[in-house]
């Protein structure tokens, strides 16, 4: 219904702009814009898309852009929001986990093993944007026009021949474990008990062969198309998270447009964010089927096998989450900004059942 709303609102303005004065060649704008990773799902099929086609077809060609994704432009990343800053671009497409080194109250939008399914994670990034949107402002000189999300992440192990379906938090004690951010290395050595390292995501695969790495955690599908199974026989059904993204526009670049091209593309942008969601759901599910025995319609299937915790694990990780996850995070958000633990907790906190203590 969202989808259909913003469609029809994006052909109304579409149609104030082209039926308005005739506009001067220099009326018509060029972005410069940044996307996420060229090789994977969202700037395929989602992120290059709206920037090549959908937004130059609903503006009557008026709106285009030059987009690239980092990788293309040998960014990793952690420079995408200080880029957009100095106006080296217009827009950027990022990961929360890659700009949350610049501010720790980034860092807690998206904390591990917090959020237990996509539903409740699209309300916390609702719940939470107003914080985002002000760090953002503060930092960065710019404004958040969506958010949204990347598949879940699973943790992908080598573990014994007959363990069983369902197992408790032990069987990870003392497992080498891929870690990334800070609240990652958290979660591996407070709540499993293991060693986290640090490891590339293209060297993932051959660490797990080789025996360096017992495990590696990553979204379903980035799995499924790296080949994990190819290095590591259990698949965890527990949810780690996420990996929230975003797409924010340099406040000069915002300023420089006439309102009805800010509504244009606001338009636009939240039919992108529908298609976003709707995406990160069929993705998901689709790297859950393709890692074990289907169904696959992306390739082969990873044959791997599926187990999960034990309730009384679960319960045992939740507190463990709130001790040390949340905790660890709320000491180093609130050294850094103050007050930003009350904002949490009244926030994120308030909806999922947890609070972050100092």
């Amino acid at each position: 219904m969202r989808a259909i709303t913003t469609r029809a609102a994006s052909l109304a303005v579409t149609a104030m702009i082209t039926t308005a004065a005739p506009m001067q060649a220099q009326d018509a704008r060029d972005f410069s814009v940044v996307g996420t990773w060229g090789v994977l799902a969202h700037w395929q099929e989602r992120e290059g898309p709206f920037w090549n086609e959908q937004l130059p077809a609903a503006s009557n060609g008026l709106l285009t852009a030059t987009a690239r994704p980092l990788t293309e432009l040998g960014m990793d990343g952690t420079t995408v929001m200080r880029e957009l800053r100095s106006g080296a671009f217009d827009f950027a497409h990022g990961v929360f986990l890659y700009v949350a080194g610049d501010s720790p109250v980034i860092e807690g939008s998206d904390l591990t093993a917090v959020t237990p399914d996509l539903a409740t994670f699209r309300q916390v990034m609702e719940v939470y944007e107003p914080v985002l949107e002000e760090e953002f402002q503060t930092l960065f000189n710019s404004h958040i026009l969506m958010l949204y999300a990347w598949p879940e992440t699973h943790l992908y192990c080598n573990l014994p021949e007959g363990t069983g379906a369902d197992v408790g938090l032990d069987v990870f004690e003392g497992l080498n474990v891929r870690s990334f951010g800070a609240s990652m290395g958290d979660f591996i050595t407070e709540t499993l008990g293991a060693v986290p390292v640090s490891v590339a995501f293209g060297e993932v695969l051959p660490s797990l062969q080789r025996g360096a790495l017992d495990c590696g955690a990553t979204g379903t599908l980035s799995a499924y198309s790296a080949s994990w199974y190819q290095g590591a026989t259990h698949d965890i059904q527990v949810s780690l998270g996420y990996t929230a993204s975003f797409l924010a526009v340099n406040n000069d670049t915002w300023a420089s447009l006439t309102d009805d091209e800010r509504a244009l593309i606001e338009a636009e942008v939240a039919i992108l964010e529908e298609t976003m969601w709707e995406a990160t759901a069929q993705e998901t599910s689709d790297g859950i089927t393709c890692m074990a025995d289907g169904p696959c319609e992306r390739g082969d299937l990873g044959g791997m096998s599926q187990i999960t915790l034990t309730d009384e694990a679960l319960e045992e990780m939740r507190a463990s989450i709130e001790g040390g996850v949340i905790a660890n995070w709320a000491e180093r958000c609130e050294a850094r900004s103050p007050g930003c633990v009350e904002n949490w907790n009244a926030t994120i906190g308030a909806l999922l059942g947890y609070e972050a203590r100092l």
